[in-house]
């Protein structure tokens, strides 16, 4: 399968730029505290390793097999980050609120079913049942990874929680990156997938150089000392508990009273 000198750049650069982002991550001690945004780092350091001699010298079902394995679990380890993300923001003292425990469930239900149905709806112009298949798979993790991001974001401005400087700055590469692409994969079921496939090639180029700007941003502001936050006294956190675990339990008893 041919590359060209440009293929081959993005791909190098990208490969560059997560070891870049792993070293920065392991130096300012950020594994410990994002350990799922730092294996989905290092999936992606290994999608590149395999993909590349892949593509370049294998065939084209050893390539299909091997990225739609690989995706599986890149797909994985982006809603493992969300997920991490939630817990950093809404769960501070290691308890899930119950509203906020609701609102998540509810968040995630609806996302699935709306990147389901809007996935259903698009018809990709495409020669091979597979390019259908390829087209369609990433439309609907994008729409999905999109929404789950601007939920959790619309969710904590709801509960007026403010993020962590570190959460914020992974938060906002992710996000930027999710609207474009999402816009790529849309446009991957618009327009028609035939020989040479250039508008195909192109989309698929911006969306790399906007993961490269975004794994830039990620290099520079993660490398940079955020704000050191106060460290709540154990006696402190505590007597939050008990607060919490009483206000629940008087959220149920009106509700009950409600609803007689």
């Amino acid at each position: 399968m041919h590359l060209t000198g440009f293929d081959s750049f993005l791909w190098a650069s990208g490969l560059i730029g997560h070891l870049i982002l792993l070293l920065v991550l392991i130096g300012r001690r950020h594994v410990l505290s994002f350990p799922c945004f730092t294996a989905l780092v290092v999936i992606d350091i290994t999608k590149t390793v395999i993909l590349f001699p892949v593509h370049r010298y294998g065939s084209a079902t050893a390539y299909f097999t091997a990225y739609w394995s690989l995706a599986l679990l890149d797909q994985a380890a982006q809603i493992a980050v969300v997920y991490e993300l939630f817990a950093i923001i809404f769960r501070p003292l290691r308890e899930w609120p119950r509203d906020v425990r609701g609102s998540l469930m509810s968040l995630i239900l609806l996302s699935l079913g709306l990147a389901s149905i809007l996935t259903a709806l698009g018809t990709p112009h495409t020669r091979l049942w597979i390019q259908a298949v390829v087209i369609k798979g990433g439309f609907f993790s994008s729409v999905l990874f999109s929404e789950l991001l601007i939920g959790m974001i619309a969710l904590s401005i709801r509960v007026g929680l403010t993020w962590k400087s570190d959460v914020a700055r992974i938060a906002q590469g992710l996000g930027a990156y999710s609207m474009i692409d999402i816009l790529v994969e849309a446009s991957h079921m618009v327009f028609r997938i035939g020989p040479g496939a250039q508008t195909y090639i192109t989309l698929s180029h911006v969306r790399m150089i906007a993961y490269l700007l975004c794994l830039g941003y990620w290099v520079t502001s993660l490398s940079k000392k955020a704000p050191e936050s106060l460290k709540m006294p154990v006696a402190m956190r505590l007597q939050l508990r008990q607060v919490q675990s009483q206000v629940d339990a008087n959220l149920s008893r009106v509700r009950e009273w409600q609803s007689r």
